[in-house]
Protein backbone atom coordinates (compact mmCIF):
# COMPACT_ATOMS: atom_id res chain seq x y z
CA UNK A 1 0.00 0.00 0.00
CA UNK A 2 3.04 2.28 1.05
CA UNK A 3 3.84 2.06 -2.50
CA UNK A 4 0.92 2.90 -4.01
CA UNK A 5 0.78 5.77 -2.04
CA UNK A 6 4.03 7.24 -2.60
CA UNK A 7 3.54 6.34 -6.72
CA UNK A 8 0.30 8.61 -6.26
CA UNK A 9 2.30 11.46 -4.77
CA UNK A 10 4.64 11.26 -7.19
CA UNK A 11 2.31 11.34 -9.98
CA UNK A 12 0.16 14.02 -8.50
CA UNK A 13 2.99 16.30 -7.89
CA UNK A 14 4.19 15.82 -11.67
CA UNK A 15 0.95 16.18 -12.82
CA UNK A 16 0.53 19.25 -10.74
CA UNK A 17 3.30 20.97 -11.28
CA UNK A 18 3.11 20.69 -15.26
CA UNK A 19 -0.44 22.29 -14.35
CA UNK A 20 0.78 24.61 -11.99
CA UNK A 21 4.13 25.65 -15.21
CA UNK A 22 1.70 26.17 -18.22
CA UNK A 23 -1.21 27.99 -16.01
CA UNK A 24 1.14 30.51 -14.25
CA UNK A 25 -0.63 33.72 -13.28
CA UNK A 26 1.37 36.68 -13.98
CA UNK A 27 -0.76 38.93 -10.62
CA UNK A 28 0.26 36.39 -8.26
CA UNK A 29 -3.81 35.65 -7.33
CA UNK A 30 -3.30 31.90 -7.34
CA UNK A 31 -0.71 31.00 -5.02
CA UNK A 32 -1.44 27.45 -4.76
CA UNK A 33 -2.28 26.77 -8.44
CA UNK A 34 -0.62 28.79 -10.90
CA UNK A 35 3.38 27.93 -9.92
CA UNK A 36 4.87 24.80 -10.15
CA UNK A 37 5.54 24.49 -6.40
CA UNK A 38 2.06 25.11 -5.57
CA UNK A 39 1.01 22.74 -8.03
CA UNK A 40 3.27 20.17 -7.00
CA UNK A 41 2.00 20.31 -3.98
CA UNK A 42 -1.84 20.28 -4.12
CA UNK A 43 -1.37 17.58 -7.08
CA UNK A 44 1.02 15.28 -4.47
CA UNK A 45 -2.09 15.84 -2.04
CA UNK A 46 -4.72 14.34 -4.18
CA UNK A 47 -2.91 11.95 -5.54
CA UNK A 48 -2.00 10.47 -2.23
CA UNK A 49 -5.77 10.59 -1.69
CA UNK A 50 -6.65 8.51 -4.76
CA UNK A 51 -4.21 6.22 -3.65
CA UNK A 52 -4.77 5.57 -0.59
CA UNK A 53 -8.71 4.59 -1.50
CA UNK A 54 -7.60 2.96 -4.33
CA UNK A 55 -5.49 0.75 -1.93
CA UNK A 56 -8.37 0.66 0.31
CA UNK A 57 -10.49 -1.17 -2.07
CA UNK A 58 -8.20 -3.53 -3.29
CA UNK A 59 -7.12 -4.41 0.70
CA UNK A 60 -11.14 -5.74 0.80
CA UNK A 61 -10.13 -8.90 -0.82
CA UNK A 62 -11.53 -11.74 1.43
CA UNK A 63 -11.56 -16.11 1.19
CA UNK A 64 -14.96 -16.96 0.45
CA UNK A 65 -16.46 -19.16 2.49
CA UNK A 66 -17.92 -22.70 2.13
CA UNK A 67 -20.73 -21.67 4.57
CA UNK A 68 -21.96 -18.20 2.57
CA UNK A 69 -24.91 -19.62 0.27
CA UNK A 70 -25.78 -18.27 -2.95
CA UNK A 71 -29.15 -18.26 -3.30
CA UNK A 72 -30.05 -19.54 -7.35
CA UNK A 73 -33.80 -19.66 -7.32
CA UNK A 74 -36.74 -18.58 -5.06
CA UNK A 75 -37.58 -22.10 -4.12
CA UNK A 76 -33.73 -22.25 -2.96
CA UNK A 77 -34.49 -19.20 -0.78
CA UNK A 78 -37.76 -20.19 0.08
CA UNK A 79 -36.87 -23.87 1.29
CA UNK A 80 -34.04 -21.76 3.15
CA UNK A 81 -36.03 -19.77 5.51
CA UNK A 82 -38.72 -22.41 6.05
CA UNK A 83 -36.08 -25.41 6.82
CA UNK A 84 -33.76 -23.29 9.01
CA UNK A 85 -33.94 -21.72 12.57
CA UNK A 86 -32.05 -18.46 11.99
CA UNK A 87 -30.72 -17.15 8.28
CA UNK A 88 -29.31 -14.20 7.67
CA UNK A 89 -30.22 -13.25 3.24
CA UNK A 90 -28.26 -10.53 1.93
CA UNK A 91 -30.28 -8.95 -1.51
CA UNK A 92 -27.32 -7.14 -3.79
CA UNK A 93 -25.81 -6.98 -6.41
CA UNK A 94 -22.61 -7.44 -8.02
CA UNK A 95 -22.44 -3.56 -9.57
CA UNK A 96 -23.11 -2.20 -6.09
CA UNK A 97 -20.17 -0.81 -4.52
CA UNK A 98 -21.53 -1.12 -0.69
CA UNK A 99 -22.75 -4.80 -2.02
CA UNK A 100 -19.34 -5.29 -2.74
CA UNK A 101 -17.60 -4.01 0.65
CA UNK A 102 -19.93 -6.04 2.66
CA UNK A 103 -19.27 -9.03 1.03
CA UNK A 104 -15.97 -9.83 3.30
CA UNK A 105 -18.17 -9.22 6.23
CA UNK A 106 -21.38 -11.65 5.59
CA UNK A 107 -18.52 -14.40 4.61
CA UNK A 108 -16.87 -14.00 8.28
CA UNK A 109 -20.60 -14.13 9.55
CA UNK A 110 -21.01 -17.27 7.78
CA UNK A 111 -17.86 -18.88 9.06
CA UNK A 112 -18.22 -17.74 12.55
CA UNK A 113 -21.68 -18.78 13.19
CA UNK A 114 -21.65 -21.77 10.58
CA UNK A 115 -24.00 -24.62 12.14
CA UNK A 116 -26.18 -22.19 13.99
CA UNK A 117 -26.82 -19.59 11.36
CA UNK A 118 -27.58 -20.12 7.26
CA UNK A 119 -26.26 -17.09 5.65
CA UNK A 120 -26.94 -16.91 1.78
CA UNK A 121 -27.08 -14.41 -0.66
CA UNK A 122 -29.38 -13.22 -3.60
CA UNK A 123 -28.62 -11.47 -6.45
CA UNK A 124 -31.27 -8.76 -6.92
CA UNK A 125 -30.43 -8.61 -11.00
CA UNK A 126 -30.72 -12.50 -11.33
CA UNK A 127 -33.69 -13.11 -9.29
CA UNK A 128 -35.74 -10.11 -9.51
CA UNK A 129 -39.38 -11.62 -8.54
CA UNK A 130 -38.09 -13.07 -5.09
CA UNK A 131 -36.32 -9.66 -3.87
CA UNK A 132 -39.97 -8.08 -5.32
CA UNK A 133 -41.82 -10.31 -3.46
CA UNK A 134 -39.54 -9.17 -0.21
CA UNK A 135 -40.19 -6.21 -1.11
CA UNK A 136 -36.26 -5.34 -1.52
CA UNK A 137 -36.47 -1.74 -2.54
CA UNK A 138 -32.69 -0.46 -2.12
CA UNK A 139 -29.52 -2.28 -1.68
CA UNK A 140 -27.89 -4.18 0.25
CA UNK A 141 -30.20 -5.50 2.55
CA UNK A 142 -29.99 -7.57 4.75
CA UNK A 143 -32.90 -9.40 6.09
CA UNK A 144 -32.73 -12.07 9.07
CA UNK A 145 -35.71 -14.87 9.27
CA UNK A 146 -36.02 -16.98 12.60
CA UNK A 147 -38.37 -20.11 12.05
CA UNK A 148 -39.01 -18.10 8.61
CA UNK A 149 -40.06 -15.29 10.06
CA UNK A 150 -38.49 -11.83 9.17
CA UNK A 151 -37.28 -10.55 12.48
CA UNK A 152 -35.24 -7.78 11.16
CA UNK A 153 -33.82 -5.61 8.05
CA UNK A 154 -30.83 -4.14 8.03
CA UNK A 155 -30.32 -1.71 4.83
CA UNK A 156 -26.91 -0.51 3.72
CA UNK A 157 -23.94 -1.95 4.51
CA UNK A 158 -22.72 -1.34 8.11
CA UNK A 159 -20.36 -3.17 10.13
CA UNK A 160 -19.55 -6.68 11.35
CA UNK A 161 -20.90 -5.70 14.50
CA UNK A 162 -24.55 -4.46 13.71
CA UNK A 163 -25.33 -7.96 12.13
CA UNK A 164 -23.74 -10.16 14.91
CA UNK A 165 -25.18 -8.04 17.62
CA UNK A 166 -28.44 -9.16 16.50
CA UNK A 167 -27.66 -12.73 15.39
CA UNK A 168 -26.46 -12.98 18.84
CA UNK A 169 -29.58 -11.36 20.78
CA UNK A 170 -32.03 -14.27 18.12
CA UNK A 171 -29.47 -16.97 19.10
CA UNK A 172 -29.38 -16.34 23.05
CA UNK A 173 -33.50 -16.79 22.97
CA UNK A 174 -34.67 -20.53 22.88
CA UNK A 175 -36.39 -21.07 19.51
CA UNK A 176 -39.55 -21.39 20.89
CA UNK A 177 -39.79 -18.18 22.66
Amino acid sequence: MLVKVLFGIAVGAAIGGGIGYAAKCTGGTCPLTCNPVGGMIVGALIGMLIASGISQRAAETYTPSPHFIHVESPDQLDELVRTNPVVLVDFGADWCAPCRRLKPTLHRIADTYAGRVVVAGVNVDDMKDAARAHGVSGIPDVRIFRNGEEVDRIVGARDDDAYTRRLDELLAVPSGA
